[in-house]
């Protein structure tokens, strides 16, 4: 009875599998369903509603800091693997010698003193990119020493239901450039102490992961606009997922690069800005870097003599930028030509994506001490060679990003300022959706309309409304079944007392196949054995067959059971793995919606293991103990039909002795002399349930 149960989840698992293979996303949605408990959410970082900074209006994001927890505001780096805060000494005149603003708390971002986290535990001043730190935008010239420590990080203003990792690397610094406000690591690349023996400390957005915060080790990121919108648009910053409403899908896929210190590369085929005329701003395609902590676009000199003469732009030998005056910065806002970046996996060919960007874009404000009066300044700047080309903060105010570092890609597209409902989607980790077909690929973040997205849902529906007539129609069955066996118990129920042991002159060539839990060896040999008239039977736990079970053909007189004085019998034990509607890799394998689920018991088969004996001996104990059996009508035969079995056994006859009844294969011992089976032929087998 409990193969009937076992055969329906195996159904149920065979068309969940089945509709997954031809539409892979379905089965990981299901999981998404089915698992809400073992796989988190997304985390949505709550941006600050503050736009600030020096060398332009950033969105920034709110985090807490050690013990008790200090609030302080933050702009995303999307390759630094450390938390970086101000001092409180960043506003004393030894860090800005000019003069310090008399906002200057609340205008880097609020201040972090170690002195005052109980949890703090110091590690030393470091250079930023000085031996075994360096990496992070050291090819942009970014050099300076901060305070490294361990503390206590979270995300967004005091909240019990944030996200808050002990231990993590924060380092604090003073000087107002080149970060005028701190930044919030998304690097996946540890932090190493090579002063304390090589120390290391993973970083926040992979301490997310490890303890199994986020669903996957991906995030994605758009700076936000203050220009866009009647009060700008807020950065979004998502671990594990993304907001399918904050950008425009496209089908580029891009490898992430191996060297982590620039892994975001994509390909520039061309630059072109399109106003009054459309005109080539780079004159041969590029590889550059995406990443957020340096606001500027650093491109070859010529694409920047290019924009010199489209954009009218100056260079400033002393702050080394393009300033604007007002009189350019207003002309531009008018005409407000858009700048278009062609972006594909490559320099040239495949597909590709453009993203555009208008001038209000580039129309930074600065102001001190970044520069020494407040000005309108171009955020480009001029590399000195292809280490430097990099598409920074400014570019992702127009663009989003989302990178997945377990499948090693990511997508750029173009981001959009509607105000839209946010439609936040999971990216699942391949740890979850392994046998979906999407391990290569981001899965369930792929960039396509929701049009397509909206058939999945009917497509899951059919799937489970067949599913459930299925069951339903096996449950009914089951119920027959049981009751007209019942029916048959009750007419030819028989006591304990009656059945007497069964010797292996009985047995002949009997194989039981009963339900047992899962046991471990294969091959089990038992008790029963018949050595020089010396009769031994099963122990008395192998012998409680009800005698209705007990089914003998019969046989002409050319076939003849097959016993010798002398065998030993051999428990052939079909092992197959628990059947569960999921996965084992799952953190519960045993759990569907919270619901324990019971291993399922597997079948057994228990082979008469023997060697051909002497054809008198076997006709003689076969014509003793079948005349005596019919006169005490203790057995009944039954006609045998060459390659089937009886009626209860149902798909079981004619199956390959080495298949295991739901189809596992089990070895194949023909070869073994010690293991000559009964099984060797379905006309030899009878199959009990």
């Amino acid at each position: 009875m409990r193969s009937i149960h076992s055969g329906i989840r195996v159904l149920v698992l065979a068309a969940t599998r089945l509709a997954s293979a031809q539409y892979p996303k379905i089965e990981a949605e299901l999981l998404l369903t089915r698992n809400t408990a073992t796989i988190p959410a997304p985390i949505i970082v709550p941006p600050s509603e503050f736009f600030e900074g020096a060398d332009g209006k950033w969105s920034t994001f709110f985090i807490r800091v050690g013990t008790p927890a200090t609030v302080v505001r933050v702009v995303a780096s999307t390759n630094s693997p450390l938390t970086a805060v101000v001092r409180p000494q960043g506003c004393l005149i030894s860090a800005i010698p000019g003069g310090v603003p008399s906002n200057c708390v609340d205008a880097r971002g609020e201040t972090f003193n170690s002195n005052d986290s109980s949890t703090w535990s110091n590690q030393g001043w470091f250079g930023l990119n000085a031996g075994l730190l360096g990496g992070f935008e050291a090819n942009l010239g970014y050099s300076f020493y901060l305070d490294y420590g361990l503390d206590v990080l979270g995300l967004g203003q005091q909240s019990s239901d944030a996200p808050t990792l002990n231990n993590q690397t924060i380092a604090a610094y003073n000087r107002p450039d080149p970060l005028y406000v701190g930044l919030l690591g998304l690097g996946t690349q540890p932090v190493i102490y090579g002063s304390f023996g090589n120390i290391s400390v993973d970083s926040y957005f992979v301490s997310l992961r490890n303890q199994e915060l986020v669903p996957s080790l991906s995030w994605s990121y758009t700076a936000g606009a203050s220009y866009r919108l009647s009060s700008g648009q807020s950065a979004q910053l998502i671990f594990g997922g993304y907001d399918t409403s904050r950008y425009i899908s496209n089908s580029v896929e891009f490898k992430l690069n191996a060297d982590v210190t620039r892994d975001i590369v994509v390909g520039i085929q061309s630059i072109f800005s399109t106003g009054a005329t459309t005109t080539n701003l780079l004159d041969s395609p590029i590889y550059a870097f995406v990443e957020s902590t340096d606001p500027n676009i650093w491109l070859p000199m010529s694409a920047c003599l290019a924009f010199e003469a489209v954009f009218g732009l100056v260079w400033d030998n002393t702050t080394e930028k393009y300033l604007l005056n007002t009189t350019q910065y207003l002309a531009l806002s008018a005409s407000n030509p858009t700048t278009t970046f062609r972006l594909g996996a490559s320099t040239s060919g495949g597909a590709t994506v453009n993203v555009d960007l208008p001038f209000t874009a580039f129309g930074l404000q600065a102001s001190y001490p970044f520069v020494p009066n407040a000005t309108y300044y171009f955020p480009l700047q001029r590399a000195q060679n292809a280490t430097q080309y990099t598409l920074g903060r400014t570019f992702l105010q127009e663009a989003y990003l989302t990178v997945d570092y377990e499948r090693g890609n990511f997508s750029v597209s173009q981001a959009t300022f509607t105000q839209a409902d946010a439609q936040v989607h999971s990216i699942i980790s391949s740890k979850y959706v392994s046998d979906s077909g999407t391990s290569n690929s981001t899965a369930l973040a792929t960039n396509e309309s929701e049009g397509k997205k909206s058939s999945v849902g009917p497509i899951v529906g059919g799937v489970l409304v067949g599913v459930g007539v299925f069951v339903a129609a096996g449950e009914i069955l089951f119920w027959c079944f049981r009751r007209r066996k019942q029916a048959q118990q009750n007419k030819d129920e028989l006591s304990r007392a009656d059945v007497p042991p069964i010797t292996l002159d009985e047995l002949g060539n009997l194989v039981h196949f009963g339900e047992q839990s899962e046991m471990g060896s294969l091959y089990k040999s038992t008790s029963g054995s018949l050595c020089n008239g010396n009769v031994q039977t099963f122990a008395d736990a192998e012998l409680d067959i009800q005698r209705e079970l007990i089914k003998r053909n019969e046989l002409g007189t050319e076939t003849r059971p097959s016993e010798l004085p002398c065998e030993t019998i051999h428990q052939l034990l079909i092992v197959s793995p628990t059947v569960e509607i999921g996965s084992d890799r799952l953190q519960k394998p045993h759990e569907l919606d919270s619901t324990p689920l019971t291993p399922s018991t597997h079948l057994r088969a228990i082979g008469i293991l023997r060697s051909p004996p002497p054809e008198q001996a076997k006709r003689e104990r076969y014509d003793r103990h079948e005349a005596q059996n019919m006169a005490n009508g203790r057995l009944h035969p039954k006609r045998r039909h060459s390659g089937s079995a009886s009626s209860d056994s149902g798909s079981l006859a004619g199956r390959s002795p080495s298949q295991s009844p739901l189809g596992h294969t089990i070895p194949d011992h023909s070869t073994d002399t010690e293991f000559q089976t009964a099984t060797s032929s379905p006309s030899q087998v009878l199959y009990f349930t």
